[in-house]
């Protein structure tokens, strides 16, 4: 797939402001304020997300999403009625102070394109009512998409015919951008939304946003870097702890990385200079503090590294050096004899794509 394919987007004025932002998803709405120092704003979502950006005083962008989306994830039946109009939803946002509106949206059993439309037009409806409401303020239009439905590609036309800004929301039982066929499509998306916003996502966000999606947030756990869907096969122990590792561009398991401090072999790989390791830090050192530490250096690490990528002359250049690194990085861990986590699927997509 040619990446040179993909149109500029020419920015309306009161996007302009979002250009290259990076923000953080808070998976934990009380700790987002947490994020802001590292990040350029942050994310809070569903109801509690509202109380949450009330009290936010980080100085930087808030976004809240009302992520209605999340209720609808393995229900029979369809989309339920909205709780409040397009204006209500709109007004409710900016008295919590978001300086981005996001419509609310709906994931409902029906996937086909009458479906898809009626969710367009209702986004629209949201985007009409933020532009007198709110003229100053960009607002976007989530769009939840299967992971199985990027490959098809049935939400590119009503997305291009639509002519709306839109926040894309990826769904998968993993990464659903884990195949080349999956990220092609995912780009496709991005390129036909008029103003294109990854929503919630790991750092794929930044590739994305090398391609000119507009920003990103990169999720603060694993439950927001995309929406997870429901499974008929139950988890069979609680989510581990994972922590960004910057050479392998990835999170990694935090029992792993414990694993790994005895060994000085490894000492190049787990380097990080982010704001909360500081100069010459090492990530295995983090897995003896507590979590909020963790976490604070995750969200700070990966934002750095975005930033790395999206200052550069060229961006997907650069991009592409930071995937083939990560590669690099798993194989020496291979070499190495080291049982550690397989190489990210979504790595190797960027670089099957990008060449």
């Amino acid at each position: 797939m040619s990446t040179t394919s993909l149109t500029i987007q020419r920015l309306p004025s009161h996007y302009i402001g979002l250009r290259g932002k990076v923000l953080a998803y808070a998976g934990d709405n009380t700790a987002g304020g947490r994020f802001a120092p590292y990040s350029d704003g942050v994310v809070f979502h569903g109801r509690a997300g509202f109380r949450a950006a009330r009290s936010y005083t980080g100085g930087l962008l808030c976004v809240i999403d009302p992520a209605v989306y999340m209720r609808d994830r393995g229900q029979g039946a369809g989309a339920r009625l909205f709780p409040e109009s397009s204006v209500e939803a709109v007004q409710a946002q900016m008295d919590a102070g978001a300086d981005c509106l996001l419509a609310p949206s709906r994931f409902p059993t029906e996937r086909d394109t009458k479906s898809i439309n009626a969710l367009l037009n209702e986004g629209e409806s949201f985007i009409d009512a933020a532009r007198i409401e709110a003229p100053s303020s960009p607002a976007f239009v989530p769009t939840i998409i299967r992971f199985d439905e990027l490959t098809d590609d049935r939400w590119v036309g009503p997305i291009r015919s639509s002519g709306l800004p839109i926040a894309t929301v990826f769904a998968g039982y993993g990464d659903p951008l884990a195949t080349a066929r999956q990220l092609e499509g995912a780009i496709r998306i991005v390129d036909a939304a008029a103003v294109s916003f990854v929503l919630r996502c790991d750092t794929s966000a930044v590739g994305l946003m090398a391609l000119e999606a507009t920003a990103g947030s990169i999720g603060t756990s694993s439950s927001v870097r995309h929406l997870w869907l429901p499974t008929r096969h139950p988890r069979g122990r609680a989510p581990s702890r994972n922590l960004f590792v910057p050479r392998f561009a990835n999170w990694m398991k935090a029992e792993f990385i414990t694993r790994s401090a005895v060994d000085p072999d490894l000492d190049d790989l787990f380097r990080c200079d982010c704001p909360v390791c500081g100069p010459s830090g090492d990530v295995r050192l983090l897995t003896e503090v507590e979590e909020e530490m963790q976490d604070s250096h995750s969200i700070a690490s990966a934002v750095r590294l975005a930033r790395e990528v999206l200052e550069a002359d060229s961006p997907i250049s650069a991009w592409q050096v930071v995937c083939q690194s990560a590669v690099d990085a798993y194989d020496e861990l291979e070499s190495l004899g080291i049982s550690g986590p397989a190489k990210s699927g979504a790595l190797k997509a960027w670089l099957s794509i990008l060449g």
